[in-house]
């Protein structure tokens, strides 16, 4: 017997600021994913029953609960598996499939979990894999999902989220309007969670996140779209790219990180590499220290923001760059709290790889004449957890959540990295 958590969905009639959303998608004729959610939740949990285990909604009525409160009646319960049942919509109202995602740091209990999941779901819905559009040979699809959050979560709680299929589309509408094709997808769900349960393996705990479903994480990924109801054509507001004032920093000293770079942060988020050149004394170091810790960041020390850059060590450029003058230090504040904010979404250590640029060091580099580096107001960062774009997508949400982070944000898929900066004005843009 196990003992697992199914929770349906959305619910009630308004959505809670920042955290879960009432109902996402909607039926051509009006049908609400937060009624067809709870229709299945209880379907599933009384065959999961009726199977011996021993199992719990998060809700069995139309309320809608925090994704934190959600996850809590499966870490109370220390439960085996938990399974979050959504359906899907998109912009267009064109696409159609099945899947089903993990969080960003998924263990391999939440893989099983999920492909065990999809596998009985597909046989159900005969529908696209759209998990193997995502990655063709795993067939996982990670995502910043608040309620498979680990830290909200039992040790050993297996967690994914079910899009079953795309609710906006009319002959999918039709065909959930009928009990047969609900009662087949409820044995799917109820059949993936029991294979799954037969062949659990160990789970490593992880990580942070804040979306509520493949819906909002849509909403995160496109430019211009501030909301589901926009996503989805709901609304009257006209969609746009997000500016773009060509401001561009090239940052031609960083370098994609070492293949160990993962295992140099297995034990916490400390820097991985001696980040004060040895040969230089900085009166100003205590002061420093007291500035940047009287900013209370959560996730980084002080010296991780006097990194010099990869190239000041060696070669044309070594010894060029230098530490920031102190006038420049309060420049950095709104900087550093963006990504700290960002290290607690993306749930896994972050490296910063450039932070303050000297002139000379500046130049020698080829960085970007009016490179925002040189003002001790822009922060290169990576991680071994997620991909570059993933980063961006979670710094552009944090970016319109508060306006203090308003600035630049670029993307460096091939080298590996992200650049921050606070300028108080909105710029995008990517590099190579």
């Amino acid at each position: 017997m196990a003992r697992i958590v199914i929770d349906p969905g959305h619910g009630g009639h308004a959505t809670i600021p920042g955290d879960s959303t009432w109902n996402n998608a909607v039926g051509p004729a009006g049908t609400l994913e937060k009624t067809l959610t709870l229709d299945l939740g209880i379907a599933v949990a009384e065959r999961l029953h009726a199977a011996g285990h021993s199992v719990l909604l998060t809700r069995d009525s139309d309320v809608n609960l925090r994704l934190r409160d959600r996850a809590k009646v499966a870490r109370e319960s220390l439960a085996d598996a938990f399974v979050s049942i959504h359906f899907n919509g998109s912009r267009g109202h064109d696409a159609q499939g099945s899947e089903t995602l993990v969080h960003l740091n998924y263990s391999t209990r939440s893989a099983e979990l999920s492909l065990a999941v999809q596998d009985a779901v597909l046989r159900a819905t005969q529908l696209d894999d759209r998990n193997t559009s995502f990655d063709r040979r795993r067939r996982i699809k990670p995502q910043s999902l608040g309620v498979l959050n680990p830290a909200y979560h039992a040790a050993n709680t297996a967690a994914c989220l079910l899009e079953v299929s795309f609710l906006d589309r009319a002959d999918e509408e039709q065909r959930l309007k009928a009990p047969a094709y609900r009662a087949a997808i409820a044995q799917a769900i109820a059949d993936g969670i029991e294979a799954y349960t037969g062949k659990a393996t160990t789970r490593v705990p992880v990580a942070v996140a804040d979306l509520g479903d493949a819906i909002e994480v849509a909403v995160a990924n496109e430019p211009g779209i501030n909301s589901p109801e926009m996503l989805l054509g709901l609304d009257k507001a006209e969609w746009a790219a997000g500016p773009d004032d060509g401001t561009a920093d090239p940052d031609e000293e960083v370098r994609m990180p070492p293949k160990a770079f993962s295992q140099a942060f297995v034990l916490g988020n400390g820097p991985a590499f001696a980040l004060l050149p040895r040969d230089k004394d900085w009166p100003l170091l205590d002061e420093f220290v007291g500035f940047i810790a009287a900013l209370r960041l959560d996730h980084f020390q002080p010296d991780e923001f006097l990194e010099f850059g990869g190239m000041n060590g060696s070669g044309k450029c070594k010894g060029k760059n230098d530490f920031p003058p102190k006038d420049l230090w309060e420049n950095i504040r709104h900087t550093a709290k963006m990504l700290d904010a960002i290290r607690a979404d993306i749930g896994a250590p972050v490296r910063i790889l450039s932070c303050y640029r000297a002139p000379a060091y500046n130049d020698c580099v080829r960085g970007e004449s009016r490179s925002l580096h040189m003002e001790f107001n822009a922060i290169d960062f990576t991680c071994a957890v997620g991909t570059p774009e993933t980063w961006r997508r979670i710094a552009a949400k944090l970016r319109d959540k508060h306006t203090d982070f308003t600035g630049g944000i670029g993307v460096y898929p091939e080298r590996h990295f992200v650049h921050i900066d606070t300028r108080r004005r909105v710029a995008n843009w990517r590099g190579r």
